[in-house]
């Protein structure tokens, strides 16, 4: 070869070596990059810690599991709406739908939703409080057994044959009168006992919980894509295992329970004194957001009848401006009654069968007139719920108060409103009547009834804590 051929094949050589050189570079900056990419994904984000609960960290991978289930139920809910929507021949859109399902899958590279993180942080408070303050900590077994209760099938009542019922036909009503003045009786109310039927358990009904469950844990093990042959995933499942759907979903609602009800064990007596009460609201707010007004206008001329011998019960009923019969809203306890605090404590101050000077609440103003009193009266169990929820949340919001929390922003305060009502206005100067009501120019009220619940909540919703229901299977 001549020195230009060596010289060009030699130049080809090294052109060929550098081709070599890039490729290999290349392709290890290829390597490198998809290296990089799945331990981002698949070990560095994953464990990313989101926030923190007494020093206990709360991890991406964790987070991303029950926003998955969030987002799951809320396209079930979504489905069912739309289902309803369908068959009452109403038009229903999917758009929200389409959106909860494009979420879904990517959710792992979404930011963090604050209400999602709230609610692990709020399970994970719970968790640890429940174990220190009560040594609550269920254990698998008791979870899996809590979480079978939503599979069990319900049995169906017999279908009752109707009974003919003979038509009574009224040919004159001038004859009758009708009698809407009631006597109470002190103490409590007799019971008479009513035949309630126990319907018997579903044959089988152990074993066909458990067959749904297992079938229902491998449902939602499947990944966010979704899966026309699988009735439960037909939009997609959260891709979560037995032991987070227990951990997560389950084990807030045991733990509340048992919190609840050391809680109530020692705290809630079931025999109280109460009061049986009565009112007449009038003057409510001048304007629809506006503040109750300083002169009771309307209330003192109501008052004022009252002292000339009015009918309270009639009263009420033709110039309150909530309306349940007579006035009458039953019995009450002084704690946990769940009326507007100034309501209640005027009340409880009232001698039986006596009523009040006006009394201002956020509402309007009150006459309140104490029908009757029993030192030891049974609590329905709706104040009794009240009562344990109110202690649950007494006692989560001091939990969470005393956790030290990091990785959630504080709620910013919501300022209070007054209680949206509808103006009433005050009774006409007329004088009343030989009846003792007010003549017919007093002003009609309106017939909605006005909130005497006080509906304060704790921050963030405490009492929601560990409520998110299981999805119960299709069919």
């Amino acid at each position: 070869m001549t020195r230009g051929q060596l010289s060009r094949a030699a130049r080809e050589r090294h052109r060929i070596k550098n081709l070599y050189t890039a490729g290999i570079a290349i392709a290890a900056l290829v390597v490198l990059v998809l290296g990089l990419a799945i331990v981002t994904t698949f070990i560095i984000k994953p464990n990313t810690v989101v926030a923190s609960v007494n020093g206990v960290n709360v991890t991406r991978a964790t987070y991303n599991k029950l926003r998955r289930w969030d987002l799951f139920q809320q396209i079930q809910n979504e489905a069912i709406q739309q289902q309803f929507g369908q068959q009452s021949g109403g038009t229903t859109a999917s758009s929200g739908t389409d959106q909860l399902q494009a979420q879904l899958k990517t959710v792992d590279n979404d930011p963090v939703d604050e209400s999602t993180l709230s609610q692990i942080v709020d399970n994970e408070v719970l968790r640890q409080k429940a174990a220190s303050d009560f040594s609550v900590n269920p254990s698998q077994e008791d979870l899996k057994a809590s979480a079978l209760k939503d599979f069990l099938p319900q049995p169906t009542p017999p279908a009752t044959p109707e009974t003919p019922q003979a038509s009574a036909t009224i040919t004159s009503t001038s004859h009758i009168t009708p009698t809407a003045t009631s006597t109470p009786t002190p103490g409590p109310p007799t019971k008479t006992p009513t035949a309630t039927s126990t319907l018997p358990p579903v044959p089988g009904a152990q074993q066909t919980a458990e067959s749904t469950y297992s079938r229902y844990m491998r449902a939602i093990g499947q990944p966010p894509s979704a899966n026309a042959t699988d009735q439960i995933c037909a939009t997609g499942c959260p891709g979560i295992s037995e032991s987070d759907y227990l951990g997560m979903i389950i084990a807030p609602r045991v733990l509340r329970e048992k919190v609840t009800d050391k809680l109530a064990a020692t705290k809630i007596m079931t025999d109280v004194e109460q009061i049986h009460v009565a009112h007449i609201l009038t003057d409510t707010p001048t304007t629809q957001n506006g503040p109750v007004t300083d002169d009771p206008v309307g209330a003192k001329k109501l008052h004022d009848m009252l002292d000339k011998g009015a009918n309270f019960a009639e009263l009420a009923n033709k110039q309150s401006a909530d309306h349940p019969k007579d006035g009458d809203l039953g019995w009450y306890p002084k704690e946990n009654s769940g009326l507007l605090p100034e309501f209640i404590n005027a009340a409880w101050t009232i001698p039986t069968g006596k009523y009040s000077e006006p009394v201002k609440t956020s509402a309007g103003w009150h006459i309140i007139k104490v029908l009757e009193r029993d030192p030891k009266r049974p609590l329905s169990q709706d104040k009794i719920d009240a009562a344990k929820s109110k202690l649950y949340d007494d006692w989560f919001a001091k939990a969470k108060t005393d956790s030290k929390i990091t990785g959630v922003p504080s709620p910013t305060p919501i300022p209070t409103q007054p209680v949206i009502v509808e103006p009433t206005h005050a009774p006409s100067q007329g004088t009343p009547n030989s009846a003792g009501t007010p003549s017919s120019k007093a002003t009609t009220p309106i017939t909605n009834t006005v909130p005497l619940t006080n509906n304060t909540s704790t921050t963030n919703s405490t009492s929601d804590v560990g409520t998110t229901p299981a999805a119960r299977p299709p069919g």
